[in-house]
């Protein structure tokens, strides 16, 4: 911050003279300095809020997937697909909120069991203008790995822009292979009103995904990525 504050003043040339001619006596210097001064406080000033502001306003419901009775996909050893989601949908939560200023509903913050029904009736009713529901793959074969992201079947151009942008954020931050943007018929994204996406970011029955699951880099992380990808898909810096 303090370079590009530096690099903006200097930029301004109210920070610097470069001519040879000699300021002026008086109060002169002190005002050249004190505008200076003003200046860059501003523009740090402008750019903080750009960075934590660029979603301001706007309603976002992330969905950890599963909870409760229902522990989605298990792993080699034992790690359970509700418990990385809510780590997931957690940091995602917070890179909204924090990054980027938005409004977040969680549909649980725990272990607890939530029903479909229930999930689409939150962000119906507090009148989202966007839902991600967060969940991780599973496959007979130990060896399978890779990320896919769906939208609705018959979704908006909105749903599929948005299931784009965080899919394109995913398969570059964590390098799997790339199983494509894909449509489903989902439940949460078939009922809710508003733009919908759901990501299964990688295969937690991999046991080499796995055991990068039980980090929690790599979980906040993953977050983090599909925080960018909505970054992206509403046209401002993440």
């Amino acid at each position: 911050m303090t370079r590009r504050c530096s690099n903006l003043a200097w930029n301004s040339g109210l920070a610097c003279n470069s001519g040879s001619k000699k300021r002026s006596p008086g109060m002169a210097g002190p005002a050249v300095l004190a505008l200076a001064v003003m200046a860059v406080l501003l523009a740090c000033l402008l750019q903080a809020v750009h960075a934590s502001g660029g979603l301001k306003g706007v309603r976002i419901v992330v969905d950890p997937g599963h909870g409760g009775w229902d522990p989605g996909a298990v792993g080699p050893t034992g790690l359970t697909e509700k418990e990385v989601n809510l780590r997931v949908g957690t940091a995602l939560r917070n890179c909204l909120v924090e990054y980027g200023g938005a409004t977040v509903m969680m549909t649980r913050w725990g272990d607890q069991d939530v029903s479909l029904e229930d999930r689409v009736n939150m962000a119906n009713w507090w009148g989202a203008d966007r839902f991600v529901s967060v969940h991780h793959n599973a496959s007979t074969n130990p060896y399978y790995n890779g990320t896919e992201t769906y939208a609705y079947t018959y979704g908006s151009w909105t749903s599929l822009d948005m299931r784009n942008k965080v899919h394109q954020r995913l398969v570059r931050g964590l390098g799997l292979p790339d199983h494509g943007p894909k449509t489903a018929n989902f439940y949460v994204l078939r009922y809710t009103r508003m733009p919908a996406i759901l990501t299964e970011a990688s295969f937690i029955t991999n046991p080499y995904q796995e055991a990068r699951l039980k980090d929690p880099g790599y979980t906040w992380r993953e977050g983090y990525y599909i925080y960018q990808g909505i970054a992206d898909h509403f046209g401002v810096a993440p």
